[in-house]
């Protein structure tokens, strides 16, 4: 079998298991690199640990940074991992091509200057301004993906009970809490979308199309401009959901499931950002100072 004709059949098969456009937008790229190297002709079972090895070495040829290149590494196991399962493969590579490690960038969250001066920019008078805080608003507070917001349904969004239901990667929904700031916001933009039920776009354009990620991509490019915060960028708020989540006092295990990570590991490297706060505030929590304000 060629690997391209392999390469679809893995793609079909993300499509049984229900996983998101998302997902399969990006196996299809990573595999879509893989298959420009190793020749899309190629036999799937002449593919050894060789090739593989090559091909590490050529993406770090590129001066890509180490999570682009983990990025490609683990696309291309999933693949191979698969492969196996379905023996269009003899062995099982995966177990020798393991992931390469990546530099763990720190996380520069955004201060509380800032977040101020981002929402000092909406003219929430206006429908547009109303509905893009809404969205930074669901991205900052409740540490929503871009593609999650762009996909919120009207039947998802629970304003008076506090809460969203959110389909994340590989199709899983999960229910999110919003706060009280952005329940007001979402309470004031739900008029406009009064005369949509059900499965309706919860956020659209002037004409009541659904946006699309471009259409937040275009918001930020321009909020960066007029704000001055020059690293502003989706994720960015999502970072820095997390790390005022645990500043607050919230937990590790909760902070998982509002993010939608499968992995405790992934929620984990948030938790370096916040040692300050953590020695400042012992005091709340140390056992002995408890005890003592009870029983002076």
């Amino acid at each position: 079998m060629k690997i391209s004709q392999a390469v679809e059949a893995f793609k079909i098969e993300q499509q049984i298991r229900g996983n998101s456009n998302v997902t399969l937008t990006n196996y299809e790229r990573v595999l879509s690199y893989f298959m420009s190297y190793i020749g899309k002709d190629t036999n799937i079972a002449e593919i050894g640990l060789n090739e593989l090895r090559s091909y590490y070495m050529s993406l770090r040829a590129r001066e890509l940074s180490t999570v682009s290149i983990q990025t490609y590494i683990r696309g291309l196991r999933a693949f191979l991992s698969w492969c196996f399962q379905e023996e269009y493969i003899t062995e099982n590579l995966t177990d020798k091509f393991k992931l390469p490690k990546a530099k763990r960038r720190v996380i520069d969250v955004l201060t509380d200057e800032e977040i101020t001066r981002l929402f000092k920019y909406f003219d929430t008078s206006d429908f547009i301004g109303l509905r893009n805080m809404c969205i930074v608003l669901l991205m900052l507070d409740s540490g929503l993906r871009l593609s999650e917001v762009v996909s919120l349904k009207v039947s998802s969004v629970h304003i008076a009970e506090g809460y969203i239901i959110v389909t994340g990667k590989g199709n899983k929904e999960r229910y999110v809490p919003i706060g009280l700031q952005c329940k007001r916001y979402l309470m004031r933009y739900s008029v406009y979308r009064d005369s949509a039920t059900g499965e309706a776009p919860l956020f659209v354009k002037g004409t009541m199309t659904a946006i699309k990620i471009n259409t937040v991509k275009g918001m930020f490019r321009k909020l960066k401009k007029c704000t001055g915060i020059e690293r502003l960028r989706p994720h960015l708020l999502r970072h820095t959901f997390a790390t005022r989540y645990l500043e607050n006092g919230g937990d590790i295990y909760s902070l998982q499931m509002i993010l939608g990570h499968t992995s405790l590991e992934m929620v984990k490297k948030y938790l370096h950002l916040i040692p300050s706060k953590t020695v400042m505030n012992f005091s709340v929590y140390s056992p002995v100072d408890n005890i003592t304000r009870k029983h002076p």
